[in-house]
This record gives C-alpha cells, structure tokens and sequence, in this order.
C-alpha cells in the first residue's frame, strides 16, 4: 500500500464515514414518508471507494482497507462506551444526552459492521469478477451492478437487525428498499465524478489491476 501516493488518502475518507456512521446510524429521518437512517445520504461514500480500490488497486487492497475501517470502528466504540460511563463533572448538566446517544452504538456498530463488511465484500467481489469478464469494459455499468447488489446486502443486514426496534416493524420492507434505492441513486448521481477520478488515478498511480489469481476469501488480510 506505501507504493502508492493516493490510496492512503482514500484510506482516510473510507475510515472518516466509517466511523461517523457509528453514532449516527440510529437517527431516523423521513424520506418520502419512510423512516430512514440519515447515514443513506453520506454512507454511500464508502461504496464509492471500495468501487475505485477495487477498480484501481485491487480487491486485496480494497479487503485490507474495510479491515482497518472495522478495527476503527470498534475502537472507535469502545471509546464512546467509556465516556458513557466515566463519571461526569458536577458542573455537567447534560450528560444524559450523551447517554442516550452513544449508548446505542454497541448495537449499533456490531449489526453495522457486519453489514458493512459482508456488504462491501459482496460488491468488491462482484466489481472485480465483472471488470476480468468484460476485460474492464463497461466500467459505469459495473459500478452501479456492484453497489446495487452492496447495497442491497448491506441494508437489508442493517436494517433487519441493527434497527429492529427502532424502526417500525410494518415499514421495514419498505424501508429497505427506500434505502438501497436512495443509496444507489447517490452513487449515479456521482458516477461521472468517480469516473474521472478511476481514470485520473489509474492513470496518475500507473496502476489498473485485474484479480485474474486473486484469494478472495473475504477474512484474509
């Protein structure tokens, strides 16, 4: 990973809306009447850079850097836990916000990890067998197959466990696929952006990688 300039970069962001999903994933927000979590609006950045690792570098790359955006997660859970508990100044006359907040985020990160993980592994997998089977053609169209069928594994994972209780039931189906739909959409809106920057990339890291011999067993490092 050190022989490239820009994929730290990406490691950073990647991590950065990790870890920023944990405390807000339990945030409902109505769209269109259905209750979704808020991170649909900027979860999907994450996506976006497992498509350009796996496109540029590689799905082992894409693998090891969803490995360092878990491990930031839990600790980043661990952390939230401790200020929970660790008792407050007397002059600290809000500290229950902070309980009702943070409290959550065990459930929530263990539930959105998994999602994430087999989510991100399911759309790594996909881009990188699509992109050896088309001899890199039709890059827009693998990008938006590959997040869809994440997407869709990831919110259904998310949404049945780690929100079950917090969303209402009746609407879970519906929330669901709300969800992916609008996850999806943001990734096509910013398709010709991340386009330009998988050309720019490949172009400036010399780098355009096909897992013709890859392991893709997801719990590798």
């Amino acid at each position: 990973m050190n022989n490239y300039r820009y994929l730290s970069h990406i490691l950073i962001w990647n991590i950065f809306f990790g870890v920023v999903c944990i405390p807000t994933a339990g945030k409902l927000v109505d769209v269109f009447g259905v209750p979704l979590s808020i991170t649909i609006y900027f979860f999907p950045f994450i996506y976006i850079f497992s498509d350009l690792m796996t496109e540029v570098y590689g799905y082992a790359i894409a693998r090891r850097v969803l490995w360092y955006t878990i491990a930031a997660q839990v600790f980043a859970t661990i952390l939230f836990q401790i200020t929970v508990y660790y008792p407050p100044s007397g002059a600290m006359t809000d500290n229950q916000s902070f309980i009702d907040v943070l409290s959550s985020a065990p459930r929530l990160v263990f539930f959105g990890t998994m999602a994430l993980f087999i989510g991100d592994i399911v759309n790594n997998y996909v881009l990188a067998k699509m992109k050896v089977r088309t001899s890199g053609k039709y890059i827009a169209a693998r990008f938006v197959m590959s997040t869809l069928c994440g997407q869709l594994v990831n919110t259904g994972f998310f949404y049945a466990f780690g929100l079950w209780g917090i969303l209402p039931t009746a609407l879970l189906f519906k929330s669901i696929l709300m969800g992916s739909a609008i996850k999806v959409s943001v990734e096509i809106i910013l398709l010709p952006i991340t386009l330009r920057v998988s050309a720019w990339l490949k172009k400036t890291e010399n780098v355009d990688f096909y897992d013709f011999k890859t392991d893709f067993n997801p719990l590798k490092l």
